[in-house]
């Protein structure tokens, strides 16, 4: 069985779901109305009755589930972990694996397992270069959350000493989205004004030889030492231009209507500040003007599946088609460029119908031959020594003379 993580005892007491709040309001009342279920039947009845409860008090359980979560989040800004213990109170211990630190759990009995000195972090160069840029380049614009998070992570670094980097990034972005509408927009105003800053440094920057517009410096292509990690760029499938357009969505709809008067409210707009204030209104339409792009939006859906079916019919007889014409084009070119074997074999075969042909056409000329003489015709495919002739078509038996002059004399007689 595993060992639970020793734990800082004084650590505030982590949240609960709204089930394990169910969970644990209920099982009292669920064991004495089921005094014979086992600890798992009884887990698998209070799932069945969290599922069957109405939205409304689902919701209720879900409302104690975040107080619940704001008082851990309250009381763990407040709690400063003790050394060997992380900013949430559980025990670690800092392991070197390889140039890599790990964070580990301690359980009991492993206190001393670590206690030997780690060596130390070996130097390494990495496999990709970064990109360089002039150091007299102006430095880039920043967004407002990073400029929130950059002015206050002293502060709540200070507020939470033993929250690592990755917790003290979910952090301040918690922070951030709790700032009032007011607060947000002073954060804006300041990257409006970064943004600017940037703008009027970079329209006086004049970037050295081999640097781009923006000062980074560019690469050899011929160069065999250029591993920048770069993008792959992707492989656009060519569209083909009889295939039906596709469906679009209620905002585009939107966007479409809305494009040409923000254009005339606010000439000479960028494209991204259009982009920000389509969606600012879009998000501020009520559901009644919402169902009117929704509705264009369903018919055009309609439109292109009943356009696709027709495409994809088509298609699929143009494709058939298509395979049809190619094999018989493969029969044919078969025909005209045949093998020297198939024209040999074909040469023979042609041959041997002619000699048969000519070997009927002597036998009819052997059997209407005229008597002469009182003597019967001679068989020509008989060899000077009587020996019969080896064509089956012209086979004889070879019969003396006195037969023949005696079958001859019986028939005058």
């Amino acid at each position: 069985m595993t060992k639970k993580c020793p734990r800082d005892p004084n650590a505030p007491k982590r949240n609960l779901s709204a089930y394990l709040l169910y969970q644990n309001t209920m099982r009292d009342q669920f064991r004495s109305l089921n005094p014979g279920m086992s600890f798992g039947q009884l887990a698998k009845y209070t799932a069945a009755m969290y599922a069957e409860i109405p939205p409304a008090e689902k919701q209720a359980w879900s409302e104690r589930a975040e107080q619940d979560k704001a008082r851990y989040l309250h009381e763990l800004q407040n709690y400063t972990p003790p050394p060997g213990y992380d900013s949430k109170g559980d025990a670690i211990m800092v392991i070197n694996d390889g140039g890599t630190e790990h964070l580990l759990p301690v359980f009991p009995g492993q206190q001393q397992q670590f206690q030997q000195q780690q060596p130390q972090r070996p130097t390494g160069k990495s496999k990709y270069k970064t990109e360089t840029r002039d150091p007299n380049a102006p430095k880039r614009n920043l967004p407002p959350f990073i400029l929130y998070q950059n002015a206050m992570r002293e502060q709540f670094q200070k507020e939470n000493p033993g929250m690592t980097f990755g917790q003290l990034a979910k952090y301040t972005s918690h922070m951030y989205k709790n700032l009032t509408a007011e607060e947000k927009a002073s954060w804006e105003t300041r990257a409006q004004e970064d943004k600017l800053r940037y703008v009027g440094q970079m329209a006086n920057y004049t970037p050295p030889p081999g640097h781009n517009a923006q000062g980074i410096m560019l690469l050899d292509p011929n160069s065999a030492n250029n591993n920048v990690k770069r993008r792959a760029k992707r492989k656009t499938k060519d569209k083909d231009p009889n295939a039906p357009k596709r469906a679009c969505g209620a905002y585009v709809f939107f966007t479409n209507e809305m494009r040409p008067i923000v254009m005339k409210e606010i000439p000479g707009i960028k494209f991204i500040e259009m982009g920000r204030i389509l969606g600012e209104r879009w998000r501020n339409l009520s559901v009644e003007d919402k169902k009117k792009f929704e509705d264009m939006a369903t018919e055009d859906k309609a439109r292109f599946q009943m356009e696709m079916q027709q495409y994809t019919a088509e298609k699929s007889t143009l494709l058939a088609q298509q395979q049809q014409a190619q094999r018989e084009q493969q029969q044919q070119m078969l025909s005209q460029h045949q093998s020297p074997h198939h024209q040999y074999q074909q040469y023979l075969s042609q041959q041997q119908q002619h000699m048969l042909l000519s070997q009927q056409h002597q036998l009819q000329q052997q059997h209407i031959h005229p008597v002469s003489s009182g003597r019967m015709p001679s068989i020509d495919n008989t060899s000077s020594h009587g020996h019969y002739s080896m064509d089956p078509y012209n086979f004889q038996q070879p019969q003396s003379d006195c037969y023949g002059h005696q079958s001859y004399n019986a028939e005058r007689i």
